[in-house]
């Protein structure tokens, strides 16, 4: 299973010979032996070390001697999983100068091999540690994504938004935003070291306006609230340029951490599962080192049989060489001719992707007299929303994912108000009845009233004299104020307007709806559904 490929560019001060030292001391340092950098320069058929593990290498030249360029040189180390019986993990690491003093490409390859397909144990997605060491020591170009650490505000939100839609862009963009505690989900730095050379992090810090960001990027370029987002290169569908995403909201990160998994190596399967494929081709494999030291035998003898004094009796023999070193190279540029259609044809269906989403835009914009197959997909989630709310026993659960549907434009359920819903089912909640009641007129009569430009004192008219209250009373503490704060978009509300009914101190016969109105939004978040909060 391939699990990690990259391709740099390094400009070290020693050439090839430096970063083959490093190589030797990462192999060394990992199977607990000594590893010999000029030994390795000059290729290792097989060489057992003390964890078990198994080093090669192979080069077209001795670094010792005068090269011909282009140089290449290759390094696979081989290793059995010490948790998993029948998996081995093999690292590759190739090396291409194409002349004396030029840049050096390093591509790193990191797969698995398992002995059968009943090894099925899960993969932690991860890249070798050697990266990292090589970044730090071997001056990457200065083009090289993830060498550090960028930070989205206020004053670089138009940057920002040129970069994401800038047509040269190849590398996807990582937004890690706070948490309302303040702190990331993963440490930014962290994240940096393992996704280096594929994507860029972006670190969104607490105390930002994110309203102000989110109205000059866009939602679907943002990260709110401890989200991470991906943002991939920039596609052009028929009708629109478009980014590609992978959001992981905060909920769903918790879920993560809680089962023991890692964040950054989440993000990283995410990012890899589209670039290992074609960093593979670019990959300089033992078998393209392997295929360049043959291609060099077979010119070299081809020179030498034509030099000879007896070039005429070889003849037979120098045509048979030729035909074989331009079978070699047919193959070669045959290999590349597939892989350049297949990326074509994958430039193709993630195009059409593009534009089934652009066109899902535009249809859900639609009018319902535009055409019936538009309005059918709209209705399609409220067809089952409401077929399970009357084929079975109302929950406040069902009431509150039913409002969702029928008023996205006009509620809002932070993921807080689902959990407090979820929680007083769990206690046998009687009144769905009542909160679908409540709900529901405060999508419409309170919420036009808003629009007109009334305030609370009018407003709360529609809920009639007791259900509805602006604010708690004066005597609401600390913990009390905590228990009505809410975080939407990176931002904090203490809602104190909620609506109400029943008094007794039980979830299952007691509802409170707290909330707040975003008039720039024309919108009402709602914060908490369900149980009495304590003052």
């Amino acid at each position: 299973m391939l699990i990690y490929a990259n391709s740099f560019w390094f400009e070290p001060t020693g050439g090839p010979a430096e970063i083959i030292d490093f190589i030797a001391k990462w192999v060394g340092q990992r199977a607990k032996s000594f590893v010999d950098g000029d030994r390795l320069a000059q290729g290792i058929r097989e060489l057992k070390l003390r964890d078990g593990s198994t080093l090669t290498s192979n080069t077209t030249g001795n670094l010792a001697e005068e090269l011909t360029y282009p140089y290449l040189f290759s390094a696979q180390l081989s290793h059995r999983d010490e948790m998993v019986s029948g998996r081995k993990w093999i690292t590759e690491v190739g090396l291409r100068q194409e002349a004396a003093g030029k840049p050096v490409e390093c591509s790193l390859l990191l797969k698995t091999d398992e002995v059968s397909a009943r090894v099925t144990a899960p993969i932690q997605v991860t890249r070798p540690k050697l990266v990292e060491q090589l970044i730090r020591a071997c001056r990457p170009a200065a083009d090289t994504p993830g060498l550090v650490v960028k930070t989205l505000d206020e004053n670089s939100a138009k940057a920002f938004l040129h970069e994401v839609e800038r047509d040269a862009r190849r590398y996807p963009l990582v937004l890690i935003s706070c948490s309302r505690e303040g702190g990331f989900p993963v440490e930014p730095e962290r994240l940096r070291s393992v996704l280096a050379g594929l994507a860029e992090v972006v670190a969104v810090p607490s105390g930002v306006d994110t309203f102000a960001i989110e109205e000059e990027v866009g939602r679907r370029h943002m990260a709110f609230g401890g989200a991470v987002n991906v943002v991939f290169p920039v596609r052009h569908g028929n009708r629109d340029r478009f980014c590609e995403t992978v959001l992981m909201r905060p909920d769903a990160i918790a879920d993560l951490l809680s089962g023991g998994k890692s964040l950054e190596s989440e993000v990283l399967a995410a990012i890899t599962h589209r670039t290992n494929l074609p960093a593979s081709w670019r990959h300089i494999s033992p078998a393209k080192v392997d295929q360049a030291i043959l291609h060099g035998r077979v010119s070299a003898l081809l020179e030498k049989a034509r030099g000879s004094a007896h070039a005429g009796e070889l003849t037979e023999y120098v045509d048979l060489l030729q035909a074989a070193d331009q079978e070699l190279l047919s193959k070669d540029a045959d290999l590349k001719q597939v892989r350049a259609d297949f990326e074509a044809k994958d430039e193709e269906v993630r195009d059409l992707k593009a534009e089934i989403f652009n066109l899902k835009q535009t249809l859900s914009g639609l009018q319902a007299d535009d055409g019936q197959d538009g309005v059918m997909e709209a209705l399609e989630p409220l067809r089952e929303k409401m077929v399970d709310l009357v084929s079975s026993k109302p929950t406040l659960q069902k009431v509150v994912d039913l409002m969702a549907t029928l008023y996205p434009d006009r509620l809002v359920f932070l993921e807080t108000a689902m959990a407090s819903a979820k929680d007083s089912d769990r206690n046998g909640f009687k009144l769905a009845d009542k909160a679908c009641e409540l709900l529901h007129t405060l999508a419409t009569e309170y919420w036009a009233a808003l629009m007109d430009g009334k305030g609370d004192q009018h407003a709360k008219g529609v809920f009639g004299q007791n259900a509805f209250a602006a604010n708690e009373s004066e005597s609401l503490s600390n913990e009390g104020k905590k228990l009505r704060t809410f975080n939407y978009r990176g931002r904090d509300f203490v809602m104190e307007k909620h609506l109400k009914h029943g008094v007794k101190d039980s979830k299952a016969e007691t509802l409170r709806i707290h909330f707040e109105w975003l008039p720039s939004e024309k919108k009402l978040v709602v914060g908490h559904c369900g149980k009495h909060l304590n003052f």
